[in-house]
Formats: C-alpha cells, sequence, structure tokens
C-alpha cells in the first residue's frame, strides 16, 4: 500500500524473471484461450468450485511503525525443504548500494509506466514463484507490498526472514501501477487481522474512494459457478420453519410462509389452488399469499386446503450436470430440489344471518282438559343453515304453577328433550335438519290446571348449526278457556223387585254415568234411604281385576266405591251392588247415589231410584222395557248407537219371542236404524222400511238385550227430535204394555279447516316439479278423518300445465288428474296422512314464464261428513325462465414444448336454480397450432368423460354430473403444445352446460404460454 493509499496486484510482482525489469513492470503477452470442450470446461468449474468452496479470503492490512511482516502462502513450496517459505520485508536500514540500485529501478521503472500505457490490474494468488527473492533498497520512489517473494531487475538474491505460523490462508491483493511521483518509502506490514478487526478493515476499504471495484463478472461467473457445484452435488432441500395465516377485514386470508434454503439458493413458489374454490396468488412485494374466496363465506366457516412447492431448482442443469445430479439424489449425496407445504385454513364467514321462526298457535285450550299440540303449524327459514342444533321453548308472559310442556319425539328423531322451570321450559338438542326440528316444534304439547289470566305467551328461542339466534324470540300466544266445571251425573234405574225370603237382588238395573269435562270419577257413594228398615243390606263383590275397593258402613246399608277408574268400571261395579231385606215395610225403599269426580266434583243432586219389596205371595207383573239412549248424529257421519242400556223385566221364564224398534214422531226422509248382529246371535232380523226393525226368534232377554243395543241410527236431514219407540213380546205373545221411548237428535257437521303455511312457490322451465305447497295443517272439530281432497289450477292456466303426485309408502290417499287442471284425491284417512299428502303435490309448466304468469292453485278438503272447507285454501306459483350458469376460471401456466401442463388452476362454477350438469367444453380459441392438444383422464368415481377435436382444438365433455364433478374434471384437463407457434401464448375459453341446456353467458378465460426453454 502506498503513501496514497494505493493498492497494487500482488500478481504484477510475481511474474516469471524472465524480463529485464522487475516483475511489476513486465508487459505480458495477450494470449489465445485454449479450447478443452465441454468436458474441460466441466473439470475448470468443478475445479474451480471446489476450490473456491473450501477456501477463506485473506485480507492485507498495513499499519504505521511496524517493520516486518510475515506471510503464510498455504499449499506453496520452495526448492529449500529446510525452512518455510518467506520473504524479506524492506527495512528502515538499507546499504548504500542497495538503496541507489533501487533508487535507478525506480526510474526506470518510471519511464517504462509512461511507455506502457495505461495500467493495468490482475488478480494473482499470492505465493513464491522463485526460491529467492532479490532486496529492493527502501529508497525507490514506489512503495511496494509484497506477499512471499519480490524480485528485483539485476539480483538473485532472497533475502528471507523466518515466517510465523498462521492459519491456513490464500492471500489476495490488488496492486495499481505507482504514479510516477510517490512519497518516500514506508514500513508496510503483513498480517492476517484479527477477528475484531475485519469489520474495520473492510469499512476502511470500501471507504477509500481510491479503492478499485471487483469485476462484477468474475464475482458473478465465481458465485455461479459454486452454486453450480453446490446445487448439482451437494443440494438440500428447501426449510418452512412456520406457516401462518390472519383473515383480513375483507374476507380474504394472508399466509406468510417463512422458507429458506440451506444452499442459499433462491427459491420459487408454485401454487396448486384450493379444490374447494378461491383463488390464492403470492404478493410479489412482501412475498406474502393471499387467498380470495370466490363467493362471499357466509354462514358456515369454510375449510381451505392448498398446497405451495417450494424449490430451489430454478439452476438448469442439462447434459451431464443433470446426470450427476440424479446420481447425487440417488446415491442420497444431494437432496430434494422441492418441498410440499400443505397450507390448511378456515375461513370464518363475514356474516353469519340468524334463523328465523313463523308459528301459529293451536286451538284455544280449555284448562284441566287433556294436553293439545302448543302449535299447529311451525316453519323455519336460515339463509345460510340447513340444520338447528337447539330450540328452546318456554312459558314465558301468563305462566301458572300447573302449566306443563310434554314432548312425544317423532318416529326416528335424534332430536332430544331437556325440561326445566316445572316442566314449563323445554329445550330441544342435537344437530338436525329445520324438517326435523318443524316436526318437533308440532310434537310439543301444552295442559294447565289454572286459568290464570287466560293466555299465555310462548317464546321460542332458536339456535342453528353456528351458534347464531333467532334475533327476537319467535312468539305465539295460546288462549285458555275455563273450565267448565260439569259435575258427573247419573240415570238409573232401580233392580228388582226383592221380594222377602228370596235371593238378593241387583239394586240397580241400569246405571249410565256422565261426565262431561272428565272420563274417570274418583269414588260413588250408594245408600238406602227412605222406607229402610232394620235387616235392609247392600252387598258387593268386585270381579276379577277391578282396582275398585268398597267399604260398608255398619248396618251394611251404605257402600262406598273408591277409584280411581273410568266412568264405564263404575257402571260395572253399581250393576254389582245387590239388596236383600228381612222386613216388607212400606214395600219401597229408595237408593240414593252420589258421584265423585277426578276434579273433586260431586254430583249436584244424588240420583234416586225405588227398590221394591214384596211379600212372599206370587205376584205376576207386566212385562216391561225401560231403553236409555241420547243419541246425536251428525249429517253426513257414521251411525249412532240408538240404546246405550235397556232393562226388560217380568218376562216368563226368563225370554222373549220378538221385539219392534220404529222411528216415530219427526221422522224425516232419509231416517235410517241399521242393525249389525251381535256374534253368536240367534235373533233373525227383518227391515220392512228404513225406518222400522223387526227382531224374531225365541231367545233370553240377555240376548234380546244385546240385540236392541246393536242398532244404529242416521239420518240426512237436519231436523226436530225423532221418537223411538221399542216394544217386546215374551214367549207367551204377551206385548209390553208400554213401550219403551229413546229420543234421537240431529245437527249439521263442522266444516274442517286448511290453512297453508309456506310461502308461494316458483317453477323454473326445464327442471324437476316445484311442491304448490309445502305445509299443509287441516283441523276438524268433529272429525277424524277425510275422504277426500282437490288441487286445481283456478287461475292463469296454460296448456302444458301439469300437477303430480306420486303416491306414499304406507298412506292410503291416491290421486288422479283430469288432464287439464284439477288433480283429485280418494280414500279414507287420517288428517296427518292427507296432509302429507297435499305437501307431496308438485307443480310443472312448458310454458308462460314472468311476472305475469303466475298461477293461482286453490285446495279444498272433504271430511267424512261428506263437507268441505268453508273457504278452500289459495296459493300462488310462478313459473319462469332456467337461469345460466356461471363460470370463473383461473389459469396463467407455462408450459415447455412437448410438455404437459393443466391449463385451469381453479374452476367455479354456480348455478342458482341447478345442481347438475350435462356439458362442458375446454376450447383453444387463439394461438392454435397443429400439435397443441387438450386431454383429459377420466377420474373414478366421475362420469364425465371427454372427445377431442384437433382440427378445432375443442375438448367436449359430456355426462349428468354435479357441479362438483364438473369442476374436477375441468382441472384435471391437460394441455400440450408440440411447436411454439407465432404467438407463444395460447387463449383457452372454458363453458359449461346444465340440465336446462343452457351455457354460460360469460366464458371462463386462461391462458397458457408455450416455451422452448
Amino acid at each position: 500500500m502506498g503513501a496514497e493509499g494505493q493498492f497494487w496486484a500482488a500478481a504484477r510482482l510475481l511474474d516469471d524473471a524472465g524480463s529485464n525489469r522487475p516483475a511489476r513492470h513486465r508487459v505480458e503477452q495477450q494470449r489465445s484461450p485454449i479450447p478443452v470442450g465441454r468436458v474441460g470446461a466441466l473439470a475448470v468449474s468443478l475445479g474451480i468450485g471446489l476450490a473456491v468452496a473450501h477456501a477463506a479470503t485473506g485480507v492485507a492490512a498495513a499499519s504505521e511503525g511496524e517493520t516486518e511482516s510475515s506471510v503464510t502462502s498455504a499449499g506453496s513450496t520452495t526448492q529449500d525443504t529446510d525452512a518455510p517459505l518467506a520473504g524479506k520485508i524492506r527495512g528502515a536500514k538499507r546499504s548504500t548500494d542497495t538503496k541507489a540500485e533501487t533508487d535507478a529501478d525506480s526510474a526506470t521503472t518510471a519511464d517504462d509506466e509512461t511507455a506502457a500505457g495505461p495500467r493495468r490490474w490482475h488478480a494473482r494468488f499470492e505465493g513464491p514463484r522463485r526460491a529467492k527473492d532479490a532486496d529492493v533498497d527502501e529508497s525507490r520512489d514506489t512503495d511496494v507490498v509484497t506477499a512471499g517473494t519480490e524480485q528485483s531487475a539485476d539480483s538473485d538474491e532472497v533475502a528471507v526472514s523466518p515466517v510465523t505460523t498462521a492459519p491456513r490462508k490464500r492471500l489476495f491483493a490488488r496492486v495499481p501501477d505507482p504514479a510516477p511521483q510517490t512519497a518516500p518509502a514506508e514500513v508496510v506490514s503483513l498480517q492476517a487481522p484479527a477477528a475484531t478487526e475485519k469489520a474495520t478493515a473492510l469499512s476502511d476499504t470500501l471507504s477509500d474512494t481510491t479503492t478499485p471495484a471487483s469485476s462484477p463478472v468474475d464475482d458473478a461467473l465465481l458465485a455461479y459457478v459454486r452454486r453450480l457445484i453446490t446445487h448439482t452435488l451437494f443440494n438440500k432441500t428447501p426449510v418452512v420453519r412456520s406457516v401462518t395465516t390472519e383473515q383480513i377485514v375483507t374476507g380474504q386470508v394472508v399466509i406468510r410462509i417463512d422458507a429458506y434454503d440451506p444452499n442459499d439458493d433462491p427459491l420459487t413458489y408454485t401454487i396448486e389452488q384450493p379444490a374447494s374454490g378461491g383463488v390464492v396468488v403470492r404478493n410479489p412485494l412482501d412475498g406474502s399469499f393471499l387467498y380470495t374466496p370466490t363467493t362471499p363465506v357466509i354462514g358456515n366457516p369454510r375449510p381451505v386446503e392448498f398446497t405451495v412447492v417450494v424449490s430451489d431448482s430454478s439452476v438448469d442443469l442439462p447434459g451431464l450436470l443433470g446426470l450427476l445430479h440424479t446420481v447425487a439424489r440417488v446415491i442420497g449425496l444431494a437432496q430434494a430440489d422441492t418441498y410440499r407445504q400443505t397450507v390448511a385454513f378456515t375461513v370464518d364467514p363475514l356474516v353469519q344471518l340468524p334463523p328465523s321462526l313463523l308459528a301459529t298457535p293451536a286451538l284455544p285450550y280449555v284448562v284441566k282438559s287433556d294436553p293439545v299440540k302448543l302449535l299447529s303449524a311451525a316453519a323455519i327459514v336460515d339463509p345460510d343453515s340447513t340444520q338447528l342444533q337447539s330450540i328452546t321453548v318456554s312459558i314465558a308472559a301468563g305462566k301458572q304453577i300447573g302449566d306443563v310442556l310434554g314432548y312425544t319425539a317423532p318416529s326416528g328423531s335424534v332430536i332430544t328433550p331437556v325440561f326445566t322451570d316445572d316442566n314449563r321450559t323445554v329445550t330441544l338438542s342435537g344437530l338436525a335438519s329445520l324438517a326435523d326440528y318443524e316436526a318437533a316444534l308440532k310434537a310439543i304439547t301444552f295442559s294447565a290446571t289454572k286459568l290464570g289470566l287466560a293466555t299465555r305467551a310462548i317464546e321460542i328461542t332458536l339456535t342453528d348449526e353456528q351458534g347464531v339466534e333467532n334475533l327476537v324470540p319467535a312468539g305465539v300466544l295460546l288462549l285458555l278457556l275455563p273450565a267448565i266445571q260439569f259435575p258427573p251425573s247419573l240415570f238409573a234405574v232401580g233392580g228388582g223387585p226383592f221380594r222377602l225370603g228370596g235371593d238378593p237382588v241387583k239394586l240397580l238395573s241400569i246405571a249410565e254415568i256422565t261426565d262431561a269435562d272428565s272420563s274417570s270419577l274418583q269414588s260413588v257413594t250408594v245408600s238406602l234411604g227412605a222406607g229402610k228398615q232394620t235387616g235392609d243390606a247392600l252387598s258387593y263383590t268386585a270381579p276379577d281385576g277391578s282396582q275398585i275397593t268398597a267399604s260398608f258402613s255398619d248396618d251394611n246399608r251404605s257402600v262406598t266405591l273408591t277409584g280411581p277408574v273410568t266412568l264405564a268400571e263404575f257402571e260395572a261395579a253399581l250393576k254389582d251392588i245387590t239388596f236383600s231385606a228381612t222386613q216388607l215395610g212400606l214395600g219401597l225403599r229408595t237408593v240414593n247415589v252420589t258421584l265423585t269426580d277426578t276434579d273433586g266434583n260431586d254430583s249436584l243432586l244424588p240420583a234416586t231410584v225405588a227398590m221394591g219389596v214384596l211379600p212372599a205371595i206370587v205376584v205376576e207383573l207386566p212385562l216391561t222395557v225401560t231403553p236409555l239412549g241420547t243419541p246425536i248424529h251428525t249429517i253426513g257421519k257414521p251411525p249412532v248407537k240408538l240404546i246405550s242400556s235397556v232393562l226388560i223385566a217380568n218376562a216368563d221364564g226368563g225370554n222373549l219371542s220378538g221385539a219392534t224398534i220404529v222411528i216415530g214422531p219427526g221422522r224425516l226422509s232419509g231416517d235410517t236404524l241399521t242393525y249389525t248382529a251381535p256374534a253368536g246371535s240367534t235373533i233373525q232380523v227383518s227391515r220392512p222400511n228404513d225406518w222400522t226393525i223387526e227382531l224374531t226368534g225365541l231367545a233370553s232377554v240377555e240376548q234380546y238385550t244385546a240385540a236392541l243395543q246393536a242398532i244404529s241410527f242416521s239420518a240426512t236431514q237436519v231436523g226436530l227430535t225423532r221418537s223411538v219407540t221399542i216394544s217386546v213380546t215374551e214367549e207367551d205373545g204377551d206385548t209390553s204394555p208400554v213401550p219403551g221411548v229413546v229420543f234421537a237428535n240431529t245437527i249439521a257437521p263442522v266444516r274442517p279447516l286448511l290453512t297453508l303455511l309456506s310461502l308461494p312457490a316458483t317453477y323454473t322451465l326445464g327442471k324437476s316439479g316445484v311442491k304448490v305447497a309445502a305445509n299443509v295443517e287441516i283441523g276438524d272439530l268433529d272429525s277424524t278423518v277425510l275422504t277426500g281432497a282437490t288441487v286445481k289450477i283456478s287461475g292463469g292456466r296454460q296448456a302444458g300445465d301439469l300437477l303430480s303426485f306420486t303416491p306414499i309408502d304406507g298412506n292410503p290417499v291416491s290421486a288422479t288428474w283430469n288432464g287439464t287442471d284439477t288433480l283429485t284425491f280418494t280414500g279414507t284417512a287420517t288428517l296427518a296422512q292427507y296432509e302429507a299428502a297435499l305437501e307431496a303435490v308438485t307443480f310443472t309448466a312448458t310454458g308462460g314464464a314472468g311476472l305475469l304468469d303466475t298461477r293461482t292453485v286453490t285446495i279444498d278438503v272433504v271430511d267424512d261428513s261428506g263437507v268441505g272447507t268453508l273457504l278452500p285454501a289459495t296459493v300462488l306459483v310462478g313459473v319462469k325462465n332456467p337461469d345460466r350458469p356461471t363460470i370463473a376460471t383461473v389459469g396463467a401456466t407455462f408450459v415447455k414444448v412437448g410438455n404437459t401442463v393443466k391449463p385451469i388452476t381453479s374452476a367455479t362454477i354456480l348455478d342458482t336454480d341447478s345442481t347438475m350438469l350435462t356439458g362442458a367444453s375446454v376450447a383453444i380459441t387463439a394461438g392454435l397450432r397443429s400439435g397443441d392438444t387438450l386431454g383429459y383422464n377420466a377420474i373414478n368415481g366421475n362420469p364425465v368423460t371427454a372427445v377431442y377435436n384437433t382440427s378445432t382444438g375443442v375438448l367436449t365433455l359430456s355426462g349428468t354430473a354435479t357441479i362438483a364433478q364438473y369442476k374436477q374434471a375441468l382441472e384435471a384437463v391437460t394441455f400440450k403444445a408440440t411447436q411454439l407457434g407465432v404467438l407463444p401464448t395460447r387463449t383457452i375459453t372454458v363453458n359449461v352446460v346444465d340440465d336446462s341446456n343452457l351455457s354460460a353467458l360469460v366464458a371462463g378465460l386462461v391462458l397458457t404460454t408455450v416455451s422452448l426453454i
């Protein structure tokens, strides 16, 4: 380093000493390169690369005040093998001869450099080229830095100084030719800088404006060779340290992949687009990746998974290098060039819409009556969910102690109930469809024991599968009617009479209990009243299996029967009580019967009957018939039983020979008596007309009693009360002097009520039929079955309109189409079965689409009385033309001639009214060249097939398949080119055809560029 801070190339000082002047002044001969061939070039590259890879760069530093330096040259030797190679550094004191010689050389040097033209820079390995170095006088006008040896022009003597041991390093220096005028020589020493001095030395060198710049060509060449060798033989697979994702406010997701290459090779990233839709691109500014959903994510979170291929194979290894790389990979010396990183995350929805409920309450509930359905109709709507996870139903305002919600799970339901708040709140839970929860809501029942404010506010909270609740709880108002505390009543006819000295007789021959608001009794008390005598006794023997218990008073003249049991069981128990007496008394005993129902209501007045007591003298009594019955027939309904019970007394021998039943005063045309013979009966029947029945044949009183109870009454008109007389005849021909009488009444039927709880349907031309009414509710106060229904297009009908019905398994309802406008249902079935049948009706059309072409459809039902609804239900059905599908494609690929690429990275297909496609096309519409080929390999389980037309460049896909299957097929299409063409870029258009034979209005577009490399 000179006084002005200049650097000189050590190589200039190490040239062969064949010149008369110092080596650094010798003009080098220009030499032509020697051709070495590809193998030679490879050898040179490998050698240089390995040398660079295993070498450390030395740093030369000069410090003032030092008088000597030591240099170590790794890998060099001299002819003197007894001592290390060293160059002697000029000291501060030199001989006069040497100094003069140096001055002479300096002058010569100045002249030679002036003549030699511009100075040149050379890089050489520092080290000795000869065994001896010549001394150079320090008085020369040029500062010289020696590294190893220096040879003068006129001396072969070399002063050798001891070489200090140092780490083996190669030292490089760049030395400029000195300027004509230089400062006096200064003492310079060379040493390997300490580790702490490297940064300072480098900073000083970089800040020195006179320091020459490195040759960019040399640096680039050395770096390329080193990288080529490392990648060929010692490549390491790229490493991914971490993957992070962040969703931003727009709904997009930013993905950051922290990756590096152990060989410091540049990395490239190839994105394999997600199969679930959406597009991933790489941000060239910060290297992050951005996922954009094809459609906004609402409702359910959307799982996304795609793959990024991280590669360090940007170095092209042709020919022998590629072969060496492959061999290195096989033997494990080199690792794979690529690393596949799978990125999986979930995109949260931008918005989650709440569910909603449209519900109607059941008919008013009568307090203390049997439980009734809480809701008559329930329709759940959720735009972004198909399932709910729970519903909570609670009695809010007006609830009373004794209010109870019940639930009986529908068949096959997975929904489970949990009751709280004394059964006034029920939570239905379990992931299930909206339809399942609608059925569950309609299975909830309500009952109450108190009227309260005569209303109950029912609150219903829905929670969908995303955990979103309805904004405001749905509410219905249930009306309650006060319980009419009807007391129980008894119609009874005394038995007997009892003949003194005879066997006990039945106390009651007829016992009919009625209770308008209760179907069971708690207890019945029977006691003897006026006329009772000492010795009178009541007795009761319970039948086997009876739950009634009997308790008697001390004198056995009173008995209490205790349940609770049904009215019929108490009726049978009353007729099993017997009476006996030991005294005649007045010949008559009164019997009082008091009833108490399960609500604690007693009969208003005790029922009173008379029991006769006869002396032991035999007296023949007249034949009597006492029928009991209050038949009320609803016009159009099945016949009702005429007589509920009958007492026939004083028949000779306990047998009868005949009976006559006639509708008398009040009879109208259409009044009819019918008879169904009891099993095993021998009594003959004849019907002279519709209103008369004659029974004949010798039979017991019991058999005639059963026969009379098998007679029914019906009418076709509502009129006044009919009187029906009953006469019986004994075995000896005597007839009852006074016939028994039953009064029959008729009422008009109650019409059924039909409610449609569904939004107007819309039919798309060419599609499958749409349901006319998705939610039908039928109510009938006096019928549990229907016999028919009609669905009619009553307005806006067009040619080609059709109503259809597919029979339902287990449902007896059938339907016929009249070919124009009416679908008629027949078959006796329950209300629920007709609801299911009407909900299954579908509508199709062949034309007449538009806002003004709405069809009006009316629905009516007929109950078992033959009457329909007062006002048929009406629903509207719209008709529209089918919507076209839409397709969006992503793809900008590059492919080498002869290679294959998938041009469609991602395809997103939408169709608002179709879930199926029937075809698709992939066409090269611009840049088509001979040899261009679009291909498709059939996918297992995917029905799509393809045919390619080489002349048109169109790949035609066909087969009816889902949108997802066509997306999969399109993304599997391949492209291959055999020539570059005038325009290397091929424009490929993609279109699809739905099941309405409509294609997308705007086709998808992708670009594929063909290259030679």
